[in-house]
């Protein structure tokens, strides 16, 4: 998925430049952005360009159990501990000199920021039940779904761990902030899936306003499941609104999610339209009615929401 490397979003576009620029250095990486932005993509890509040949090892930092985590990530020896009845490997020795991405790292908890701090200022760990440490020499890459900053704010991550992550920190837009990328996507996304059924599929002008119109949520990995799911249930090769089978019940979970952020006011009345807009099919003139709005300020929100 190659949602941030192919834009034509201007700021998109610029932080795919940049982005580009550290995938060559040993600088970490903080990656944060919601689901279904593309962090994994330009995982794959930084390490292909920094690091390709070597392992990549990607570690659920919200899936170890805090009293697991020495052993997940630095491994141990046999009879290190009770149940340890052999050797062990740990995610920091397979990640070797390759790329150990931190997933979710907003979830490491406190033991495991302060391990994990340890190795990064000494670029070395010590395998559970052993007294030789080892070199740690890959680069590391974290990804959040939340502000690392905000966390670091309210004292739930640790300030020196976030400065040691941090060496490049960019937050991947959401696909609702970047609705020029909206439709050659959706194109793209209709041909691939389209290949497998030796059909051609259009999408209609209506259809074409509603992706617009939509919030997209999930953003691309989203888009991309309802243009799968809308070719293998289609019956002709024209992509009508009904086909796309977009919920009415997902609109409401824009303002939701505007409230969890505390959006301002104005970005509050756009997102609003946007959702009355998909309710009305794409139909710009009817929902600028409902909104006692010109179709003109509509398409404005929508071009900027």
């Amino acid at each position: 998925m190659k949602g941030l490397f192919v834009t034509r979003n201007r700021k998109a576009g610029e932080l795919a430049r940049a982005l580009q620029r550290f995938a060559g250095s040993d600088l970490s990486l903080i990656l944060e952005g919601e689901t279904g932005v593309g962090k994994s993509f330009v995982v794959a890509r930084a390490h292909r360009v920094g690091r390709s040949g070597r392992p990549i090892v990607v570690v659920d930092c919200g899936a170890i159990p805090a009293t697991l985590i020495p052993s997940a990530l630095f491994g141990h020896r046999a009879g290190a501990f009770t149940d340890a009845t052999r050797h062990r490997t740990g995610l920091l020795e397979r990640a070797d000199d390759g790329t150990l991405v931190l997933d979710h790292v907003e979830a490491l908890p406190p033991e495991g920021q302060t391990s994990l701090l340890r190795v990064l200022e000494e670029r070395a760990f010590l395998p559970v039940g052993t007294a030789a440490p080892r070199p740690f020499r890959a680069r590391v890459i974290a990804l959040a779904g939340a502000d690392l900053r905000e966390r670091v704010a309210a004292g739930e991550f640790r300030p020196d761990l976030y400065h040691r992550l941090a060496g490049f920190h960019a937050t991947l837009p959401a696909l609702r902030h970047r609705s020029e990328d909206v439709l050659p996507f959706a194109t793209a996304f209709l041909r691939r899936a389209a290949r497998k059924r030796s059909m051609a599929f259009a999408l209609d002008p209506d259809a074409e306003k509603l992706l617009l119109a939509y919030p997209w949520p999930g953003n691309f990995r989203e888009l991309e499941t309802v243009l799968i799911r809308t070719v293998v249930q289609a019956d002709s090769g024209t992509v009508r609104p009904g086909d796309l089978g977009l919920p009415a019940g997902a609109w409401p979970q824009v303002m939701e999610m505007a409230a969890e952020r505390a959006a301002p006011l104005a970005e509050i009345q756009r997102i609003y339209a946007v959702w009355v807009l998909g309710l009305e099919g794409g139909n710009v003139s009817r929902a600028a009615r409902i909104l006692g709005v010109s179709r003109r300020t509509l398409i404005r929100w929508r071009r900027d929401s």
